[in-house]
């Protein structure tokens, strides 16, 4: 039986202790080692998985040889203990999002893997959820044609800004921004979707006036090398029942993919793809079966759509196709972690447990969405349009 992997995390916040207990459950893994600058915290966590204890992350790196450490430090704090782990010889990092808040961070981070050779992941696990998996697929197979715009509204409830994270609240988010602490999953999903395109152009706008220590929002629209227009929308001052709205469409020369990922007022989660009406039966159920393989448990629908509102028609009746999920489905924080795991025993860039989804986010990744971001940010503070080269 091949050796576990030693692996230590770094930040024992909320997604921080997720991964601990993760990785404690997963038997390909021993928990070695945690770190955080609150020692008590520390030794909670440590008490729970048999680990080390540490307040000091570089006494841990000296203490410890590692195969995996997880960087789960708030956004602003990822690059200290990155380069500090690639440094110690560390072979595997797992970071959560954002790669950096900054590029002069990201490209460090960057440089650092790229000298080192080893693997970087980043955990943006929206690319493990089924019904994005199954976003991903409808696109890149072309059944809605040839997709030319899009909109993705990402936006949190005020107490994520001002409540989630305690006493130290207003320094983290003070330190991100929704470009950051959201966006950045959008930016994100948006690469993977339409892949191998990439942004060429950005144009935002933000807002300062209710938190006043961080943006409460940021409203931007990308162009992509494809000539594909999304628009990526993120606030965090709602005053809302849910912690998460979460909304996506995409319209195509021949179809439309609707996905309410994370529902608000009045909607119910759910995913229809209205596919391209040249389909056949048979091809339908295909790719209802592919689908099925990658985890997303979707219908497929046969149908005649009568769009009326009123007294008024648009006419209509035609036969349609359309695949659909009713209902939530969401992949969870640490979808993508195992996945991540097996790919560093697999030796792989896409493991078999993730096979026809792509290779799996990487600092290259981690870099483009930070460009990409910073440029949302620089766009909406000159008024300007920003190109990426």
């Amino acid at each position: 039986m091949r050796k576990q992997l030693n692996a230590g995390v770094i930040g024992l916040g909320i997604l921080g202790r997720q991964h601990t207990e993760f990785l404690h459950r997963h038997p390909a893994v021993r928990v070695a080692a945690v770190a955080d600058v609150r020692k008590p915290v520390a030794e909670e966590v440590a008490a729970l998985t048999g680990a080390a204890a540490f307040d000091d992350y570089a006494a841990m790196l000296r203490a410890h040889t590692l195969d995996l450490v997880v960087v789960a430090t708030p956004d602003h704090l990822h690059a200290a203990p990155a380069l500090a782990a690639l440094s110690a010889g560390v072979p595997n990092l797992l970071l959560e999002k954002p790669l950096a808040t900054t590029l002069a961070d990201a490209d460090a981070i960057f440089d650092a893997v790229e000298r080192s050779g080893a693997r970087l992941f980043v955990d943006f696990a929206n690319r493990a959820s089924p019904l994005d998996i199954a976003t991903r697929y409808v696109i890149q197979q072309g059944l809605l044609g040839r997709v030319v715009y899009g909109e993705a509204r990402l936006d949190d409830n005020i107490t994520v800004p001002t409540q989630m994270w305690g006493e130290r609240t207003r320094e983290f988010a003070g330190n991100s921004s929704t470009a950051h602490f959201l966006l950045s999953h959008v930016v994100d999903l948006l690469r993977w979707y339409f892949a191998p395109a990439e942004v060429t152009e950005v144009y935002a706008i933000s807002q300062q006036l209710v938190l006043g220590y961080t943006p409460d929002l940021y409203d931007a629209f990308l162009t992509f090398d494809n000539a594909t227009k999304v628009r990526a929308k993120a606030e965090w001052i709602k005053h809302i029942d849910e912690l998460v709205e979460f909304y996506l469409c995409f319209s195509g020369s021949e179809g439309t993919l609707i996905y309410n990922k994370r529902n608000g007022f009045g909607c119910d989660e759910g995913w229809r793809a209205n596919v391209r009406a040249q389909l056949s039966l048979d091809e339908l159920r295909r790719h209802q079966d592919a689908l099925l393989v990658r985890g997303a448990n979707v219908a497929s629908l046969l149908h005649r759509p009568t769009p009326t509102t009123g007294q008024l028609s648009a006419g209509g009746g035609q036969t349609a196709l359309a695949l659909e999920k009713r209902g939530p489905s969401h992949g969870g924080t640490m979808a993508l972690v195992g996945p991540c795991i097996d790919a560093i025993i697999e030796g792989t860039d896409e493991p078999s447990s993730y096979q026809g989804n792509g290779p799996l986010p990487n600092h290259v990744d981690g870099l483009r969405q930070t460009q990409i971001v910073t440029a949302i940010i620089d766009s909406a503070r000159t008024g300007e349009p920003v190109a990426l080269g």
